[in-house]
């Protein structure tokens, strides 16, 4: 490997070096003959182990371009069809890499997996799992179920369209550099039936979520004069505070109020 390499925090460097943990990880699910996409596979010691499962085919999706040669020579000559884009995943549509559905592999930068989790919820259909390494307080904020301390936007909106499962946590030194915080390995299984306005309940979700210590109806007071008895018409209290709203309920509440 190249050890002149300079890890950057600006990119959420932390590289998961744990042997067993990076064999767990692709252990998780059956990738054989599978279409696997690994986003930040930085010197890629999770791609090894991805590659031994003989997956049908394998795209790297790398933002450092100074790892472009690390990554190439790895999967150089290896049995497995690859693709590496060296890009960032923000900006990269993973719906459009593959005709097929794919599974999602990686170990997130900190500082963006939510917004990636978020944009890729959008095209959910286009996965059949998405098995990702997350800071242990996002795999948290995913997972809560409403009435509890991390119950927010965010939990709603994948909980709508998929199941979110912590499968287990990872100590700072499973990693190289160490990072500061305790992360959580998450398993996003995408619902089959999923049948309404994702924007329309995200907008909703951004208004009712907007002080959370506040009511649903004070917290929507703008979009009418009678939005107490909106609420109500729904079979919903509306002196509720937001965290005490349940998922459906949610897309139940903007389709009739938005």
């Amino acid at each position: 490997m190249n050890e002149e390499f300079k890890h950057k925090k600006s990119l959420g460097q932390n590289f998961l070096i744990n042997k067993k943990i990076l064999k767990n990880i692709t252990s998780l699910k059956d990738l054989k003959n599978q279409e696997i996409v690994e986003v930040g596979p930085g010197k890629g010691y999770l791609t090894e182990f991805i590659i031994k499962k003989k997956p049908s085919k394998l795209i790297l999706i790398e933002k450092d371009q100074a790892l472009k040669d690390v990554l190439s020579h790895l999967v150089k000559n290896k049995d497995v069809e690859t693709k590496l884009i060296i890009g960032d995943a923000l900006k990269i549509s993973i719906n459009k890499l593959s005709n097929k559905k794919v599974i999602l592999i990686g170990n997130l930068p900190y500082n963006i997996a939510t917004t990636l989790i978020l944009n890729w919820l959008k095209y959910i259909n286009s996965f059949k799992s998405i098995i990702v390494m997350v800071q242990k307080e996002v795999a948290s904020r995913l997972s809560a179920e409403e009435k509890t301390k991390h119950y927010g936007r965010t939990s709603v909106l994948i909980q709508v369209v998929a199941d979110v499962k912590v499968i287990f946590d990872v100590a700072p030194e499973n990693f190289f550099p160490k990072p500061k915080v305790h992360s959580s390995v998450i398993e996003i299984t995408p619902k089959e039936d999923i049948r309404f306005d994702y924007n329309k309940l995200d907008k909703f979700l951004r208004m009712s979520f907007m002080h959370k210590r506040k009511t649903l109806k004070n917290n929507l007071s703008k979009i009418s004069s009678n939005i107490e008895e909106k609420i109500f018409k729904c079979g919903i209290d509306p002196t509720l505070r937001p965290e005490e709203i349940s998922p459906n309920q949610f897309i139940k509440l903007s389709e009739k109020l938005l």
